[in-house]
């Protein structure tokens, strides 16, 4: 299952292994960096990272009402 994540001007996938499990990847395509994720709040931190904290409070919100919609359990 994959997601596209639109954020800061920044564009996001995130690939789960399983689509009932907080497991997969996260790339971020401007320059292709990527990192695995274990569990929801692993997956919300590497977002913050990847984004960047100053700018990440502003959108946190925006990002966890979108993780409700993911048909993950």
């Amino acid at each position: 299952m994959e997601y596209r994540l639109f954020i800061a001007n920044q564009t996001l996938h995130i690939l789960f292994d399983d689509p009932h499990t907080w497991r997969g990847r996260i790339f971020r395509s401007a320059d292709g960096l990527e990192a695995f994720f274990s569990n929801r709040v692993c997956l919300e931190h590497l977002i913050e990272g990847l984004v960047g904290r100053r700018v990440w409070p502003q959108y946190r919100k925006q990002v966890l009402t979108i993780f409700e919609q993911f048909q993950v359990n």
